[in-house]
């Protein structure tokens, strides 16, 4: 007792008040930038309509009336709300949430932005915002990028890092299409894709820990693979027999009264049966990692490989069915994202994988936190997209590099060091 009265608190870095002082001041930057532009730079009259009603009419939601706001005045408020948070964190100088905040402000930002570019008077022909629409719209990618994002708790929570969620995503996608095309069965195309996902996991574990490969250019190697392999694949499969490529949509499976709830309903309650999958799966993940003998295990093997061998835990074995398991959901996005946007395309997945990874990162390896960041990354790239139909006065390409700057300031530790698991990316000799 005397020693833990008398040991001294542990002090933070330096480096680390650095980067909280940093974000906190890039945080303050953005709001008075938002301050300046987006609000007191619109006319004084000036005002953007938000509407909640779906575009398509088939299982549309109650009806409900739009809202009208002065775009000048939503702004300054948002605004005052990202240096509210930037002068917290200069003040506090959180460790933990510090990333959660960053996002926050990154999706507030865009939102203005958005608010800004749809006022009227101005020069954008479309002067309202389908909130519902919206949401919808990036419910797609939110779906894709959480299965991406659990496919990498799996793999680095046994301490192997997945660099190949792309890859899995790709492949998932491509068979996938082929056999909904085939049987206009989605089931057999998410088996199929599930399938194809759990080969690239198994042959990344491999090499990875039956020769030691340095698992960061293992998972490298098989994205660039699939990648020129969809790229021929398409040449030489779908370009002679289009009919295996036909484009099908997953239908909406809508839930009876609550998907006539506005707004809510259409986003979480009448979507293809790959969305209601996802959250299944989320809280299945959840519960199996953290509530289980053979999550304990996992962790352990993550942790500390040597001490969970002493004990009788085959490292080898659980990392091995974990990166398959691993593999095989990032599989099933690649379906999902494919039952969303139609025929297969080769690039089409965007480096989705990638910010699969940065949110997996963002949300400290845990399902939940990956969630969170999922949701950020998913609003952050259907809002930069859907900005190019307001004629914002930006190029195309630099509203595209949004969420991949947030997705490179995560991965390269500028927004806020977390810990990964202590095992992760080493490999592993048995004695």
């Amino acid at each position: 007792m005397t020693l833990l009265a008398t040991t001294p608190p542990h002090h933070a870095h330096p480096t680390d008040d650095r980067r909280v002082y940093a974000v906190g001041v890039f945080m303050a930057l953005i709001g008075l930038f938002t301050l300046l532009v987006f609000g007191l730079g619109c006319v004084a009259r000036a005002s953007s309509s938000l509407t909640f009603n779906p575009i398509s009419v088939v299982n549309a939601p109650w009806h409900v009336g739009a809202l009208t706001l002065n775009a000048r005045w939503t702004n300054v408020v948002v605004s005052l709300v990202i240096l509210v948070g930037a002068g917290e964190v200069l003040l506090r100088r959180p460790r933990r949430g510090l990333m959660t905040r960053f996002g926050v402000v990154a999706v507030l930002f865009l939102v203005a932005l958005l608010i800004w570019a749809a006022r009227s008077p101005g020069p954008s022909p479309i002067d309202f915002i389908n909130v519902t629409s919206i949401l919808v719209g990036a419910s797609a990618t939110v779906m894709v990028l959480i299965f991406g994002a659990l496919s990498g708790v799996m793999c680095e929570r046994a301490g192997v890092v997945n660099i190949a969620i792309e890859g899995q995503f790709i492949a998932g996608a491509f068979v996938g299409s082929i056999f909904a095309s085939i049987t206009n069965d989605f089931f057999l195309a998410a088996l199929a894709g599930l399938v194809a996902g759990a080969l690239i996991g198994w042959l990344l574990a491999f090499f990875a820990l039956r020769y030691q490969s340095d698992q960061i250019i293992v998972g490298v190697v098989l994205v660039t693979m699939l990648g020129s392999l969809s790229s021929y694949l398409n040449l030489q499969v779908f370009t002679p027999y289009p009919n295996l490529n036909l484009g099908n949509l997953a239908p909406n499976l809508p839930i009876p009264l609550l998907a006539k709830i506005p707004v809510l309903g259409p986003v979480f309650f009448n979507q293809p049966g790959f969305f209601y999958a996802m959250i299944i799966l989320v809280g299945v993940v959840s519960f199996a990692l953290f509530k289980t003998r053979y999550g304990l295990h996992v962790r352990a093997v993550g942790e500390h490989p040597r001490a969970a061998a002493t004990v009788g835990i085959n490292v080898v074995r659980v990392r091995y069915l974990n990166v398959t398991l691993g593999g095989a959901i990032a599989g099933l996005g690649g379906v999902a994202f494919m039952a969303t946007k139609g025929q297969f395309q080769v690039g089409y997945t965007s480096g989705l994988g990638y910010i699969a990874l940065a949110a997996l990162i963002f949300g400290r390896w845990r399902p939940s936190g990956a969630v969170v960041a999922s949701i950020i990354f998913g609003l952050s790239v259907y809002l930069s997209y859907d900005l190019v139909t307001y004629q914002v006065p930006v190029s195309i390409y630099v509203l595209q590099m949004f969420p991949y700057l947030i997705t490179i300031a995560v991965v390269a530790g500028l927004i806020g060091r977390v810990r990964a698991p202590a095992a992760d990316g080493l490999p592993y000799k048995r004695d």
